[in-house]
């Protein structure tokens, strides 16, 4: 699976190999769209058989056995809101990218960072949800990005956000969860939510297959008896250290309802989405705490009023979160050596019996959602 990891080099390359100037950041997306009445497969939902996967990356070792090649995956979904006045925000994602990447892979050292972003609108649109796969190299990145179709329809009124959240909560297989560690999820938005699932648009949005795929995944969905958005929050929280960044107030009371006050952080502006992102993740892994958040973002070159004003805006999260979790101490770093791909944890080396290098599997989407 590789050693490759997130560079800006890659990103640059991409970004100009994907986009083209005076042309909107998603007119791949949009002319696939066009072309076919239908999202590109890396970013349909429905696509790649449904569940996002985020594997640890190992390579064979000579003697035998897979030797973990980066480190233990850390996995990151967000989903964006593209409706109304946030029309735009996979433009802005794409710009954002480096920040994203950046500044979260500084936070966690030795480990393997995987993102996924989505988009979301409302059940009225033609496509109501954009997913893509578990990603850790910039230019499977920014390709999944410029196939994104947001549609920037409507008003800033309830939105659909929990389908996203549907996908997060039971069509997601991370290595960091079977662990018992949790992963990161956060809902960018400046709106509330709809209420209900609709069995109806689960399976327009992810396949006919969708409770199948779930049950596949180790959750049993009842079609007839969805789980309500507090449930399905709660299903999330379980696996995932899930907060809602909101783009002005008007929003906040619904989402602390559902989420509670310690997981909902107001921001100024969407361009601080990257930094909070990061010092959420930060501050829940251990590696900040409320001073050194300040000198982190002061250091890339924010004003510190303003540094100060995005960690005052998350001070409340459940700080050192992670740490908390009882196999934290336990992840498997860079050249530790599992038996099987399958295994859950390492073993000593010395325990692995004498042979030739495991052979590679054969071409398949890779643990990051890409081919290889």
């Amino acid at each position: 699976m590789g050693t490759r990891t997130y560079s800006r080099e890659a990103y640059e390359g991409a970004r100009r190999s994907f986009t083209e100037e005076g042309k909107s950041g998603t007119a791949r997306g949009e002319q696939h769209v066009r072309e076919t009445g239908k999202l590109n497969p890396l970013v349909d939902p429905a696509e790649f058989g449904v569940v996002r996967e985020s594997r640890i990356r190992l390579e064979p070792r000579t003697g035998g056995g897979f030797e973990v090649s980066v480190g233990t995956p850390s996995s990151l979904e967000y989903r964006l809101d593209t409706t109304g006045s946030m029309g735009d925000n996979v433009e802005r994602a794409i710009k954002a990218l480096p920040q994203t990447c950046e500044l979260t892979s500084a936070l966690l050292p030795e480990r393997d960072p995987f993102y996924c972003a989505s988009i979301f609108g409302d059940v009225v649109d033609r496509f109501v949800l954009c997913r893509g796969q578990f990603e850790v190299l910039a230019d499977r990145m920014v390709n999944q990005l410029t196939l994104m179709h947001p549609e920037a329809q409507g008003g800033d009124g309830p939105e659909d956000p929990h389908y996203g959240l549907f996908g997060a909560a039971y069509l997601t297989n991370a290595y960091l969860h079977r662990i018992g560690l949790r992963s990161f999820d956060f809902t960018i938005t400046d709106a509330t939510a709809h209420d209900r699932l609709s069995p109806d648009q689960l399976e327009r949005i992810f396949g006919s297959s969708v409770f199948e795929k779930a049950r596949e995944n180790g959750h049993e969905i009842d079609p007839k008896d969805l789980p309500t958005n507090q449930e399905l929050v709660a299903d999330v929280l379980h696996r995932a250290h899930a907060f809602v960044l909101l783009v002005g107030t008007d929003a906040r009371k619904y989402w602390t309802l559902l989420y509670s006050k310690e997981r909902v952080a107001i921001l100024p502006t969407i361009e601080y989405v990257p930094h909070v992102m990061a010092v959420i993740t930060g501050l829940t892994e251990g590696t900040l705490d409320l001073l050194s958040a300040v000198d982190f973002l002061t250091g890339v070159n924010l004003q510190k009023s303003d540094a100060r004003q995005l960690v005052d805006s998350v001070a409340h999260i459940p700080i050192g979160g992670q740490c908390a979790l009882p196999n934290f101490g336990r992840m498997p770093k860079k050249g530790d050596v599992f038996m099987e791909k399958t295994d859950l944890w390492p073993v000593n080396p010395e325990d692995l019996p004498t042979g030739s290098a495991g052979e590679e599997s054969p071409a398949k989407p890779d643990g990051s959602g890409g081919l290889l």
